[in-house]
C-alpha cells in the first residue's frame, strides 16, 4: 500500500506541469509537452526524479517542460508536432518491440514524434555505477527527446548527445548553445504553425 501511494504520488509530481501547450510560457520560453506512456511497472518510483531531471535540463536550455500521463482519453491526442510521446519499456515489451542491440537505452522515431526508453537497462547501468537511477532516467530520457527537436544532427562528441550517456552525476549533462538555440527555434516555429 505504502508502495502505490509513493507510485500515484510520483506520478502526480510528474504531471504537475499542465496538459495544454503553448507556443510560448509566460515568461516567453518555448514550451515542450511530453506524453509519458510508462509500460514499466518497476519505473513507477523513479519517475519524479526523472521528470524533474529532464525539467532542469531543458530549463538551463531555455526550454519548459511540462509532463502528461498517458490515458485512454488521450490516445488519440498523443501525436502530433505539438508534443512527443515517450514510452518507456520493460524487458519483455522491449523484445517484442526492437529486436538488436542488447546495450541500447532508447531509440527516437523523430517523423512520429515518439521516443522509447528501455527502463530495466537504464536502472541496471545506474546501479552498476552507483548512481540514482531517476536521475540517469531523467538524462536518457532527455537524449532521445532532444533527438526528435534535432532530427538531423545525430550525435556530438560529448555531452549530453554523445552516442554513449556514462551515468555520472560530476559530468556535465547539458545542451550546447546551438543546440538549444535550434531547439528554441524549432518549438516556436511548429507552435506557430499549428496555431495558423
Amino acid at each position: 500500500m505504502a508502495r502505490n501511494c509513493f507510485v500515484i504520488s510520483a506520478l502526480l509530481a510528474c504531471v504537475g506541469g499542465g496538459t495544454s501547450v503553448t507556443a510560448r510560457t509566460a515568461d516567453r520560453r518555448p514550451a515542450l509537452e511530453v506524453v509519458m506512456d510508462n509500460r514499466s511497472p518497476s519505473a513507477g518510483p523513479e519517475l519524479a526524479m526523472a521528470c524533474a531531471r529532464i525539467r532542469f535540463i531543458f530549463d538551463e536550455a531555455g526550454i519548459r517542460v511540462t509532463f502528461v500521463m498517458q490515458s485512454d482519453g488521450l490516445a488519440g491526442a498523443a501525436s502530433g508536432h505539438d508534443r512527443i510521446r515517450l514510452v518507456l519499456l520493460d524487458q519483455r515489451e522491449a523484445d517484442q518491440v526492437i529486436a538488436g542491440e542488447v546495450k541500447r537505452l532508447g531509440f527516437a522515431i523523430p517523423p512520429a514524434y515518439r521516443v522509447y526508453v528501455h527502463y530495466d537497462r537504464v536502472e541496471a547501468l545506474a546501479r552498476f555505477y552507483h548512481v540514482h537511477p531517476g536521475w540517469f532516467l531523467g538524462v536518457v530520457m532527455a537524449h532521445e527527446l532532444a533527438h526528435v527537436l534535432l532530427p538531423g544532427a545525430g550525435h556530438a562528441d560529448a555531452g549530453l548527445m554523445a552516442r554513449s550517456l556514462s551515468p555520472d552525476p560530476k559530468m556535465p549533462m547539458a545542451f550546447t548553445r546551438q543546440e538549444a538555440q535550434v531547439m528554441r527555434e524549432r518549438l516556436s516555429g511548429e507552435m506557430t504553425l499549428a496555431r495558423r
